[in-house]
């Protein structure tokens, strides 16, 4: 199926493409990145073999689109949990999807990591700052964190800030605590899930886009007392 995608003879071929785009930083590759394109159009990303080059070459981590962006808008308003912070918002993508469906929100980052060009003046920017001073000034009942650094778990911050009544994970599953938190409770958000891709998805199944092998989850982790 991805050979006949893209319209090559072999495997050899495919690679031999993708890396001539690797090499002037895809430039001049056809399939481009939208955060708000459909589920179908951007799980195409997930059939280059150089999918990794391509999401650090613009600095994707979650592969955004409209359906996902519908189903977590939907989750967040059904919780109506107010203030609302995004931690280690990177470029502020995800919170401008938010913000097109009637979501308003904080979203800071430490700048830690280069932005990438397609993303400078695109959308407004996070404010520049640590998620635990901005869990203590901004108090937010509910926290998002999309793909937490790695080697870092910022569960335990989370559920220590008196304020925070839930918080919404996205990204590779290994931050899960290995046992429900005592006074708290998890489970995935179904809507969100099912349209989750990121840069870890080789050849995703345009057919199923339920299927839970991707690398991407979407968990939410709610205080007993609500």
């Amino acid at each position: 199926m991805s050979l006949e995608l893209f319209g090559y003879k072999n495997i050899h071929e495919k690679v031999a493409q993708e890396k001539k785009w690797m090499h002037n930083k895809f430039a001049d590759c056809p399939i481009k990145y939208d955060p708000e394109s459909a589920w179908r159009d951007n799980a195409v990303i997930c059939r280059l073999s150089l999918l990794l080059p391509y999401c650090k070459t613009f600095g994707i981590y979650q592969i955004l689109n409209r359906e996902f962006n519908d189903a977590l808008a939907g989750e967040i308003k059904k919780l109506d949990l107010w203030p609302m912070l995004e931690v280690g918002a990177g470029n502020g993508e995800l919170a401008a999807t938010l913000r097109a469906r009637g979501i308003e929100l904080k979203a800071v980052d430490n700048y830690s990591e280069r932005l990438p060009e397609r993303t400078l003046n695109a959308v407004p920017q996070p404010e520049k700052m640590d998620y635990l001073e901005a869990l203590s000034q901004y108090k937010p009942k509910l926290v998002l964190c999309s793909w937490m650094p790695d080697d870092e778990n910022w569960n335990e911050e989370f559920m220590a800030c008196n304020s925070v009544q839930a918080y919404i994970l996205i990204g590779n599953a290994d931050w899960l605590p290995r046992k429900e938190p005592v006074g708290w409770r998890s489970k995935v958000l179904m809507g969100p899930n099912k349209w989750s891709l990121c840069r870890l998805d080789n050849g995703v199944d345009f057919e199923r886009p339920d299927l839970w092998w991707r690398h991407s989850k979407v968990y939410i982790f709610e205080r007993d007392s609500i």
